[in-house]
Order: C-alpha cells, then sequence, then structure tokens
C-alpha cells in the first residue's frame, strides 16, 4: 500500500500475515439485516442503505454480485463510539476483500489460495464524522477516508467478490449513506459468467471487449456455478433492466452424460430463460468448451437446439469433442490462453455484433 496523509504525518507498520481465515477478527456472531428477501428463492439486497444506525455486532449487506473492476463502495456517517469497524466485499471465498479500522491500524485482507493481511498505522482521530470510499478500476483500488480534518489515501489490492458489507465491533454509528456504485449497471448489456469473465485479464475475452472501448456489465464468479449467477441475475435487475442478457455458465456445472446435458445446469437455463422473458430482456446462451475434466457437449448441444440466440465460444476454440486448436487453452487444460481469448471475443463480436452500439 502507498498511503498519502494529509495534515498530520502518519507511522506506517506494514506486516505480510499468511492466515487461514478472514473472519479471526470477529468476536461475536454479528446481527445481520436483510431488508429486502423474496422468498421464493432468492434473497435480495439493496444497492443502497440510508439514514441508519449501525450498532455493536451488527452487519449491514448490500446488493449481491461478482463484479470485480469499475465499482465503488461507499459510507459516510457521525461516529458515537469506536473501536473496530470492517468494510468489505463478501467473506471467505477466492478475491473476498476487506479493510478492518481499529483504533490504531487499518488491516487489509484478501483471499486467494491463502488470506494476505497487511496492517498500516494511522493517526485518525476516529470521532464525529467519517467517510470512506473504496474505488476499483480495471485492476486495483484506491481506498479513501475522510475523518474530520484528515484525510488517508492509498492504493489498495483490495478486489472484493459477493455482498459489500458493513461491520461493527464496539463501535456505533449514526450511517447517512452505505452505497454500492457500478455504472455498467446502466448499460444495456449485461454478461453473468464464471472464471471465463474478466475484463482485467488478457487471457480472458472481455478483456478484449473492454479494450475495444465497448460498455458491458461484466459479472464473473470464479469457481462460479449457474446457482450463483442466478442470484446475481436476479440482483441486477433488482436495480436496472438491460436490453442483453448473456448467460455463460456451465464450465463449474457438472459435467454431462455423454451427450445429455446435465439437469442442474439446464433448470437454471430455464429459470434464466423465465426471468429474461418475465422482465423483457432479450436472454443470448452460449456455448461452453470440453475440458478434458468436465465434459460439455450436452449443454452445447441444449443451447444450440434451444432456439435462443446464442455466442459459440467452443466453436472459436475447439472441434466440438474437447479438442482445442493449437495454441488456445492454457497449460491448467481449463482456461483459454490469451490466444484464446482472441478468438473468443472475436466470436464474441461477431455473433453479437450488437454490442458496438455501446461506447463507453
Amino acid at each position: 500500500m502507498k498511503p498519502e496523509f494529509k495534515y498530520k504525518t502518519i507511522q506506517f507498520l506494514t506486516l505480510l500475515i499468511i492466515a487461514a481465515s478472514t473472519y479471526g477478527f470477529i468476536s461475536k456472531e454479528p446481527r445481520k439485516h436483510h431488508p429486502h428477501i423474496n422468498a421464493k428463492e432468492v434473497e435480495i439486497h439493496p444497492q443502497k442503505l440510508s439514514n441508519f444506525t449501525l450498532a455493536d455486532g451488527e452487519e449491514y449487506k448490500l446488493v449481491n454480485s461478482s463484479i470485480k473492476q469499475f465499482y465503488t463502495i461507499a459510507f459516510s456517517g457521525n461516529i458515537e463510539k469506536f473501536d473496530t469497524l470492517t468494510i468489505g466485499k463478501g467473506s471467505g471465498r477466492y478475491l473476498t476483500s476487506n479493510l478492518i479500522i481499529t483504533p490504531d491500524s487499518i488491516i487489509s485482507n484478501r483471499v486467494t489460495n491463502v488470506t494476505a493481511r497487511t496492517a498500516t498505522k494511522h493517526q485518525l482521530t476516529l470521532k464525529n464524522d467519517i467517510s470512506i470510499k473504496i474505488e476499483r478500476g480495471l485492476s486495483s483500488s484506491t481506498v479513501t477516508i475522510i475523518n474530520e480534518k484528515d484525510t488517508l489515501s492509498f492504493s489498495s489490492d483490495f478486489i472484493g467478490m459477493n455482498q459489500p458489507f458493513i461491520h461493527s465491533s464496539g463501535t456505533e454509528i449514526k450511517v447517512d449513506t452505505f452505497e454500492f456504485i457500478c455504472e455498467d449497471y446502466n448499460s444495456d448489456v449485461f454478461v453473468f459468467g464464471d472464471s471465463y469473465v474478466s475484463s482485467a485479464s488478457p487471457s480472458r475475452w472481455p478483456y478484449y471487449i473492454n479494450e475495444a472501448g465497448y460498455q458491458f456489465l461484466c459479472d464473473g464468479l470464479p469457481g462460479g456455478k449457474s446457482k450463483d449467477s442466478f442470484d446475481f441475475i436476479n440482483a441486477a435487475f433488482s436495480i436496472n433492466k438491460p436490453k442483453y442478457a448473456i448467460w455463460c455458465l456451465g464450465m463449474n456445472d457438472k459435467s454431462d452424460v455423454e451427450r445429455v446435458a446435465n439437469e442442474e445446469w439446464k433448470s437454471y437455463v430455464k429459470k434464466v430463460m423465465e426471468l429474461c422473458a418475465k422482465h423483457n430482456v432479450t436472454l443470448i446462451l452460449s456455448t461452453v468448451p470440453t475440458v478434458e475434466i468436465r465434459n460439455n457437449r450436452g449443454k452445447n448441444d441444449f443451447v444450440r437446439a434451444s432456439g435462443y440466440r446464442y455466442i459459440d465460444f467452443d466453436e472459436a476454440v475447439s472441434d466440438g469433442e474437447g479438442n482445442w486448436k493449437e495454441g488456445m487453452l492454457a497449460k491448467d487444460g481449463v482456461h483459454p490462453d490469451k490466444k484464446g481469448a482472441e478468438a473468443m471475443a472475436d466470436k464474441f463480436l461477431s455473433d453479437f455484433p450488437e454490442i458496438k452500439n455501446y461506447l463507453r
């Protein structure tokens, strides 16, 4: 981290700790607040909360997503008493991140295969007005904390996954606003997927669509299954109804048996079809390349016979039987490499030329 502390001198203490859990710091089970609940299947949280009291032991959550780029988490209020405050996006799973603010330090946590923890000393008074802003760009984040007349700003590896949350331990704050802001919710194209769907890596096809200057919501959960993204698409539709929703799930769902599509995967595709029809959103499906550990041939047969438009990613990189074109499969045997991602991006542009109407 590279902190800048205006108006006061700051002493730094930076530690790197490998930890097994992100939540060893919570001393008691929080009282969780869920302002909007759809009892049918999906729990929907708001994009913004205003004018409430965050008391000791309480936790508030915002809208669920796997958006990893181009968003802001903003929090502001007035401190009544202060011990520990945690603000983050997700918990426990890959790429979840949080900041723990104590009376003398800021502790940053990010989960990959292990938890990386970095602690930095601060000299904030932690009295009266406070605002916290986490601004996530394409590949890095900036954290800004304003407390009374002091401003602390630093770069961070904060990424985040799932729901933004604010958690109190021994702290009470009269909260003005707690909000998750993502301009891409205003776009007409929403893309949902797994680790294949990321705008930050040249080995992922959305990278090239973003580089070309096109606007779309990119909601991709590493390791995500259809069930996960069904939560995300419902949450996203609670904020805005796009013109197009592009469904790119299947690699992490169970393998097909020969050429028979996995039933659970198919059931979620049908739910997404119903959801999009209900909201007058044009659904576009996608094929999923077969790899050694996952047979997706039945899924692809289902997509091609569905009557829906689809992006044929399988055709872009393989012969449809799991044999990838030369130089397109990464060494892990699951994901595309740069050449494969470029081919998938080209296929996206040819099968969905409407994206060219949506410049950032």
